[in-house]
């Protein structure tokens, strides 16, 4: 193989390799705000969606860069300490999903009835060192039963923050319970 195509190869590889990456963060959902993101994300943890989920949340990348420019790291350990921190939250979030799947089943909801969702609370946007937050949300999932009636399921999400593609998740550590009767 001659030099030059030895370079031709190398430099295509290159272009393929940056625009896979390019079109994997085109498909990464453009959420405006907080409110649109914590119902997308109840939305996707009810119907058991991990690839939704996934995509709901910041990647690592996303997070990294983010909390480089808002509280640059000052040495090589402060590096290596925020992208441990990183990985551990996004390592968290498979196990986030599967629990949530397990309270779901243990607070009695029946897969297959159809819901519809209400965004009960969520905290107001907090803006530190440059980022804009909002620690928690919470929704109220409905749930059709025989006869007309509702149950309804309370969800909890935690930490949105703002990136430059729109609100993701970074920890979302979600919760669901069935809401008793007031009555």
């Amino acid at each position: 193989m001659t030099i030059r195509t030895a370079a031709t190869c190398l430099l295509l590889g290159l272009f393929s390799f940056a625009a896979g990456k390019g079109a994997a963060q085109k498909d990464l959902p453009r959420i405006p705000n907080p409110e649109a993101l914590a119902i997308e994300m109840a939305k996707a943890l009810v119907a058991g969606d991990r690839e939704r989920f996934t995509a709901l949340a910041a990647t690592r990348e996303e997070m990294e860069e983010l909390l480089t420019t808002a509280q640059p790291p000052g040495n090589a350990r402060e590096r290596q300490e925020l992208k441990t921190k990183v990985a551990e939250i996004v390592a968290d979030r498979r196990e986030d999903f599967d629990r949530f799947q397990s309270m779901k089943k243990a607070s009695g909801f029946k897969e297959g009835a159809a819901v519809r969702f209400e965004l009960i609370d969520l905290d107001p946007i907090y803006e530190k060192d440059g980022m804009k937050k909002v620690r928690h949300s919470r929704i109220r999932m409905f749930q059709a039963r025989e006869g007309g009636k509702e149950e309804s399921f309370g969800i909890r999400l935690d930490d949105m923050f703002l990136f430059p593609r729109g609100w993701a998740f970074t920890s979302v550590l979600p919760g669901i319970g069935k809401e008793t009767s007031k009555k």
